[in-house]
């Protein structure tokens, strides 16, 4: 049977959410995406290039999806690579398509110029990996999804002296208060692997996304010194997440303290109250994610009851 390949339009996106879906079945930690979402996120873009894309059809079954976004604001801060996505339903893979559409999407980034393409698996082993590694990708860096489970009481941590907290749901802040949270964001992952300052706009986008479909319910934490922030926290309660999977889960997506203020124990309060929210919700699982290289995250997570659940493969190949 033949697979015909094309640029994706919008009239597909439809059937690009059915493809990234199905493929995502095998995921522990999958969630569907809703067809309004994925417009946002790709069409809605303005980096999307759908010359970058290709969706397979075969006999007018959707089967495959993927290719690469080059993000204008990686390149404006030095990073000359791009980050590639596939999705293939199950009873497609290994038939072919893996190699035509990775190969569609290496040539159109060298063509604009790309250094290297990044690929994230969120699993150590599995189709996903040994695509990467088919293609010659090399294994650069893991990352760790933590899980603290079965959390019964707050732990009401103090707040360190002469710190306030702040706390806004995402869809109540404003444009400055976003700005703000971003700035000690960028700042304080300035350092961190493969970083890359995030644009406010970005946030913003996010901010009034959620709001209107009111899949997740997303909340900020700002630690203040005077009139200074300096500190963040940013999590969310997916409530898509917890009905597809029967769970009462809460994800801390960012946890950051400007560089002076570190070692005072600021980042394990935030991290804290950010689990005692969680609690108040009703919820009984906590995840993070990690670099499996950041010493420092890692014994701050173990030792509030955070344990290794799941391990993720970055792999890149030079362009």
């Amino acid at each position: 049977m033949n697979v015909e390949y094309r640029h994706p339009t919008e009239d597909d996106v439809e059937a690009m959410t059915e493809i990234m879906n199905s493929s995502a079945k095998d995921l522990k930690h999958s969630v569907d995406n809703s067809v309004e979402l994925v417009r946002v996120w790709t069409f809605g873009e303005k980096d999307y290039d759908a010359d970058g894309y290709l969706i397979g059809f075969a006999d007018s079954k959707p089967v495959a999806y993927g290719g690469s976004t080059i993000s204008k604001s990686r390149l404006d801060n030095g990073h000359n690579d791009a980050s590639v996505s596939l999705a293939v339903v199950p009873e497609w893979r290994y038939k072919g398509i893996e190699g035509h559409m990775f190969n569609a999407t290496l040539n159109f980034l060298r063509s604009r110029g790309i250094g290297s393409a990044k690929l994230f698996t969120p699993e150590a082993s599995g189709w996903r990996n040994n695509i990467a590694l088919e293609i010659g990708m090399k294994d650069v860096r893991h990352g760790y999804l933590m899980a603290c489970k079965n959390q019964e009481h707050p732990l009401n941590l103090p707040t360190p002296e002469g710190f306030q907290f702040h706390h806004i749901m995402l869809d109540e802040s404003s444009d400055s208060e976003i700005s703000d949270f971003v700035d000690v964001f960028n700042d304080s992952f300035a350092n961190h692997y493969n970083f890359s300052p995030s644009p406010v706009e970005r946030f913003i986008k996010v901010r009034d996304e959620e709001a209107k479909t009111g899949e997740c319910k997303l909340r900020l934490t700002l630690a203040k010194k005077g009139d200074g922030i300096v500190g963040v926290c940013f999590y969310e309660i997916n409530h898509q997440y917890n009905k597809q999977n029967n769970s009462k889960a809460g994800w801390a997506n960012i946890l950051g303290v400007r560089k002076p203020f570190r070692s005072l124990g600021l980042g394990r309060v935030l991290l804290a109250d950010a689990m005692d929210w969680f609690h108040e919700q009703g919820m009984d699982t906590m995840y993070l994610g990690v670099d499996a290289e950041n010493r420092n995250a890692l014994k701050l997570y173990l030792s509030l009851g955070y344990v290794v659940e799941q391990e993720g493969i970055h792999y890149e190949l030079a362009l």
